[in-house]
């Protein structure tokens, strides 16, 4: 027990080097230190064979604390990122690419850089006033709101944040000060002469346009329909897959369904299936989409609706249409020639009749209108003096 100095050239001292070590044993606790002058590693020992005789050596053995550990700060952007990773696993592509247009477009501008913890409610609720004095859809606003209230409450659950900033904007989406659009359609007329116009002057894109008027199918649907999909015998189409960006995915419910076709719309199909089988095979190739590009891959949508739009105008029909209000038609006309409104929801595809009943609600005013008249029944029949002698009684 006790203090040793080892100059250079002294035993045990390692050699090589004109390093001084003082080496202390205490208890079965050992230490050595080096110094670099024989004056300082003196000193030392002095100091420590000082402390050793009082039997307190004080903190000489103690384990030197770990350096700190630099705090990681999380940036808005990375935990964005991070939850934009775990979310998109959980959603369709289309839903994905619409969290990542809304990040990019109104959220990580503001704060994409800044330091998670550094974001005030304060700073929440200004950018939500902006936000809100753009005049955005209420759809979309409660999109981008719900967009960065699951970044923040992420951030807390993973203890990055005390509290989530998102909350000062509950329920702050207002209501929309601009005129409700209802669904528009073809009436039947309407519907006849386009169809006209378009066999005739789009010949190429007729029983794609035909196929959504009659089955009510989304565009989408219909572009990811394989020749495999059509049960010809039980005039059936299997809805399996949509393709959206040029991207096949699932329908938009999640879940396949089967559509009815009218004979009619089968025949067109039937003839259709037979050109788009000899194309291929002059390609060397199979049919396999139902409605192909030249190449044979799913045909793009463009020249589809230019076709769409070229043929509402040679019909005469001048009202901003689009695509998708065929599927508005096909439920429009059906609901209007008495088809039963759960009959329409299944073959729309809806997730639920009150889906349906919301959108088309107006276009069945049987239900309403028989209230109306029952009420109309009530008002008009001839009614008896309340203070007239019982019909029951008499004299």
């Amino acid at each position: 027990m006790g203090v040793k100095v080892q100059k250079p050239g002294d035993p045990g001292h390692p050699g090589g080097n004109r390093r001084v070590y003082v080496r202390v044993n205490f208890m079965a606790h050992r230490k050595t230190r080096i110094f670099n002058s024989v004056k300082a590693a003196e000193a030392y020992a002095l100091a420590i064979e000082a402390k050793l005789k009082l039997g307190d050596p004080g903190d000489l053995f103690a384990k030197p604390a770990p350096p700190p550990v630099p705090k990681r700060v999380v940036t808005f952007r990375q935990a964005a990122e991070r939850w934009l990773a775990i979310e998109g696993a959980e959603v369709k592509r289309n839903t994905n690419d619409t969290y990542e247009s809304i990040l990019k477009l109104h959220i990580l501008p503001t704060f994409g850089p800044r330091p998670l913890p550094d974001i005030t409610v304060t700073e929440v609720a200004d950018w939500w006033a902006g936000i809100q004095a753009r005049h955005f859809s209420r759809k979309h606003m409660v999109n981008i709101r719900t967009v960065l209230g699951h970044i923040f409450r992420r951030a807390v659950v993973s203890g990055i944040l005390p509290r989530n900033p998102a909350e000062a904007i509950r329920g702050r989406v207002g209501r929309e000060d601009r005129e409700v659009r209802q669904v528009e359609w073809l009436t039947e007329t309407e519907l006849t002469r386009f169809l006209e116009v378009v066999e005739r002057q789009e010949p190429r894109h007729y029983s794609f346009l035909l196929l959504l008027a009659t089955t009510g199918m989304r565009e989408g649907e219909a572009l990811g329909l394989q020749v495999g999909d059509v049960d010809q015998e039980r005039l059936k189409l299997a809805i399996r897959r949509a393709i959206r960006k040029h991207r096949v995915g699932s329908p938009k419910s999640g879940k396949a369904r089967t559509v009815d076709v009218p004979p009619w719309s089968m025949g067109v199909l039937r003839g259709w299936i037979a050109t788009i089988r000899a194309e291929a095979a002059v390609r060397g190739q199979e049919a396999t989409w139902l409605f192909p590009s030249a190449s044979g891959k799913p045909m793009d949508e463009a020249p589809m609706r230019r076709a769409f739009r070229r043929s509402l105008k040679a019909a005469g029909i001048l009202r901003p249409l689009r695509v998708h209000d065929l599927r508005h038609t096909y439920a429009s006309l059906a609901l209007q020639r008495g088809v039963d409104l759960l009959v329409v929801s299944r073959q729309l595809g809806h997730k639920s009749i009150a889906i349906t009943a919301d959108v088309y609600a107006h276009l069945t005013p049987t239900a309403t209108r028989a209230a109306a008249d029952a009420f109309e029944a009530i008002l008009t029949t001839p009614r008896r003096n309340p203070d007239a002698t019982p019909a029951t009684e008499h004299s």
